[in-house]
């Protein structure tokens, strides 16, 4: 019994299956990357939104002490001249700079991330004594500074 190697088609099904095996192979590993990166980028979306609200609330804290104060020397007959609150901010968070916008109109501390996830978190603040000026500063710096201005009665960020 002879066998004619023009007519054997093991060799096509060997080779078929070892493409096969690898495309799935590769498919799988390709879509498991992608989740990896996927998570990361979730993670890191959710921490820098963490840390947005965390200064945020530091932030609204300590507008509300400043205008308590200003509120408490008034009531007594005496007259703010000059109110600051000194603090430390971290120049990226998540590897990322960002803003921090004052808005008067919405009463509102606004962090946004510049690049990377578009992270965005407002913060209410209150006031009811004084207001606060509208303003934009970004990161970067190593101490920022909420102060008041006792000449438009408005609490300012520099």
């Amino acid at each position: 019994m002879k066998k004619r190697i023009t007519d054997d088609e093991n060799a096509v099904s060997i080779s078929v299956g070892t493409v096969l095996m690898l495309s799935i192979t590769v498919i799988t590993l390709v879509v498991v990357i992608g989740s990896f990166y996927t998570m990361m980028d979730r993670h890191e979306h959710a921490v820098t939104r963490d840390q947005f609200e965390i200064h945020g609330n530091d932030m609204a804290l300590q507008i509300s002490n400043i205008d308590t104060a200003v509120q408490i020397t008034n009531n007594y007959g005496g007259k703010a001249e000059n109110i600051s609150y000194q603090f430390s901010l971290p120049p990226t968070i998540a590897r990322h700079q960002y803003s921090i916008e004052l808005s008067n109109s919405t009463r509102e501390i606004i962090f946004r991330s510049q690049s990377g996830p578009g992270t965005e978190v407002k913060v209410t603040y209150v006031t009811s004594t004084t207001g606060v000026a509208s303003n934009k500063i970004y990161s970067g710096q190593d101490y920022f500074e909420l102060y008041y201005d006792a000449n438009s009665n408005l609490i300012g960020i520099r």
